[in-house]
């Protein structure tokens, strides 16, 4: 019901701006068109707005900000009319045709590329660990066209154009996004747009087109008024500053295995006592063979708080609070399989906004990120290995996490409903994924150490938590 009801006081209003529009028109002259712009403009019309009641007197400077909005707004509108209509198309006619002549050109560049390590391993594909591109100018080329003319024209603005100026935009900010003082100007608004509804059922035409009100520039919180039944678990999401992983090498992979049998299986480690997993200890955590452990540094924990709202187009975008920030968290799994994520996109009309689905499938290989596969790489094979050249540095595979078993192996938010945000043009197939991209060799640290009753030997530095983890903050953070 509220939704609806902001929908039809925005309608109302849409109606009292067109009747306003339609009252600036000029009125039809006699004879020739104008050969120059008016040199001025007609009055600004005043408003015909009602105070608001003695009661919204407790924002009384939130009010009168807001009023200058409003007050500029009008104005604007009235005189960007008065000079979209003050513009006079002006002819010049020639007593004999001339002639003009035009250059168009453009530079040549000559590129090459330096492959760093090019080599070709038993896949047939060309790699590099690096591929840089220079570019050099070698020359210009032009063109003339010559054109024949025997009128020419330009518009001609009004001079009072300067009133336009976005200088004069008010500078105060009627209320912040959530605050008290937005909520009782929500209320004004709705309590100004009620009146007009009584000026356009009695005022003529000329007096309602000077009845004209903003909403505030501010958002304000609708908080949750459905109760589900049962009630359903809290809605919340995560962001990290960071992301490292900590692997348990294996014994290194041959180029056959590697590239030359799609089926070969993986090597496992050897155990250094037969039986028992190796352990290493790094910045006070235990990792024990063989699990991957990927480490979320600087992490916070959002919770579902209500949804967006501004006076005049109803219920928006989500709004999260911070519930908890967390130095790190840990997430522990086998070392395969690891989830990449894959997107795919299309746009529905030639015309339409391009969609994307996001799926994660059990691909992704640590070793990828040393010397990747030519199908991780292209996304599939290519027709002709030698067509293109793989560059290592190039490789920026995205990874998925279930983000309900990095809350039960950390003990945060296990009775949460988790989700991780999108675009909204995004579909995922999985909700429940936290997705890191932007990561190198460099953020995966393999670890070597001892076994045993005694202290373990770590091999494995502290990584310095750099990469990006591909994630934001939840719309409307509070």
């Amino acid at each position: 019901m509220t939704q609806l009801l902001w929908f039809a006081i925005n309608a109302l209003l849409s109606l009292t701006s067109a009747q306003m529009t339609t009252s600036f028109s000029a009125s039809p002259t006699a004879g020739e068109p104008p050969t120059t712009p008016p040199p001025t403009h007609s009055p600004i019309p005043s408003l015909s707005l009602p105070p608001l009641p003695p009661t919204f007197s407790d924002v009384s400077s939130a009010v009168d900000c807001w009023n200058s909005h409003i007050t500029y707004s009008f104005s604007s509108t009235f005189l960007s009319e008065l000079y979209r209509q003050g513009h006079v198309w002006s002819t010049t006619s020639f007593t004999s045709p001339i002639t003009e002549t035009s250059t168009y050109g453009y530079s040549l560049e000559r590129c090459s590329t330096i492959y760093a390590g090019l080599t070709t391993l038993c896949d047939g594909y060309p790699r590099a660990n690096d591929c840089s591109t220079t570019c050099s100018s070698t020359g210009y080329t032009s063109w003339t066209k010559e054109f024949t003319l025997s009128t020419s024209g330009r518009w001609l603005t009004p001079t009072w154009s300067t009133e336009l100026t976005p200088t004069l935009v008010p500078t105060c900010t009627e209320a912040k996004d959530f605050s008290p003082e937005c909520s009782r100007l929500v209320e004004g608004y709705s309590w100004l747009s009620s009146q007009i509804v009584k000026i356009t059922a009695t005022a003529t035409a000329t007096e309602t087109s000077t009845a004209w009100v903003n909403e505030p520039h501010c958002v304000v919180s609708i908080p949750p008024t459905v109760t589900a039944m049962p009630p359903a678990k809290q809605r919340c999401s995560l962001k990290a500053d960071s992301y490292e992983a900590y692997y348990w090498p294996t014994a290194t992979a041959t180029n056959t295995n590697a590239f030359c049998s799609p089926n070969a299986t993986a090597p496992t480690a050897t155990p250094t006592i037969p039986g028992r997993p190796n352990t290493a200890v790094v910045s006070g955590l235990t990792l024990t063979s063989p699990s991957l452990y990927h480490i979320l540094h600087n992490a916070t924990v959002f919770t579902y708080i209500g949804q967006k709202s501004t006076a005049a187009w109803g219920i928006g975008d989500p709004i999260y609070g911070i519930s908890s920030v967390l130095p790190t968290l840990t997430y522990s799994q086998p070392p395969s399989p690891i989830l990449s994520m894959s997107t795919e996109c299309h746009k529905p009309s030639p015309h339409g906004a391009t969609r994307c689905t996001l799926s994660y499938n059990p691909d992704f290989l640590i070793q990828d990120l040393f010397t990747v596969n030519a199908k991780a790489y292209y996304g599939d094979e290519l027709p002709t290995p030698t067509m293109a050249t793989i560059c290592q540095t190039s490789y920026s595979p995205t990874i998925g996490m279930p983000l309900g078993e990095i809350a039960k192996q950390n003990e945060v938010g296990e009775d949460c409903e988790w989700t991780f945000s999108h675009s909204g043009r995004t579909t995922v197939l999985d909700r429940d994924m936290y997705s890191v991209s932007e990561f190198t060799a460099s953020d995966y640290h393999a670890i070597t150490a001892g076994a045993g009753e005694g202290p373990s030997t770590r091999t494995a530095q502290p990584g310095s938590g750099t990469t990006s983890t591909g994630g934001s903050a939840p719309t409307g953070v509070v």
